[in-house]
């Protein structure tokens, strides 16, 4: 199925029918449950684990920007 298709069946004139708002509302659920998970009082599992790949994602960037720094002050000739 092409994908052009699939966006006409999801809506209709610039409103969605009532497959594309069923698919809408599912999608909901799952924010949802995220956002619940991240403000749990009791349990903070989620928030951390969230915390853990926040803070490797980060450690990548650092880590390409200092890379080329070192490329481009070798390439000249470190200045």
């Amino acid at each position: 199925m092409r994908a052009y298709d699939l966006l006409r069946m999801f809506g209709r004139e610039g409103s969605p029918t009532p497959l594309g708002q069923a698919f809408a509302e599912y999608g909901r659920i799952a924010k949802t449950e995220h956002l619940l998970r991240a403000v749990d009082p009791v349990d903070d599992t989620h928030r951390r684990q969230m915390n853990r790949q926040l803070m490797n994602r980060q450690l990548t960037v650092q880590e390409s920007r200092h890379k080329l720094a070192r490329d481009v002050c070798h390439g000249e000739r470190g200045t």
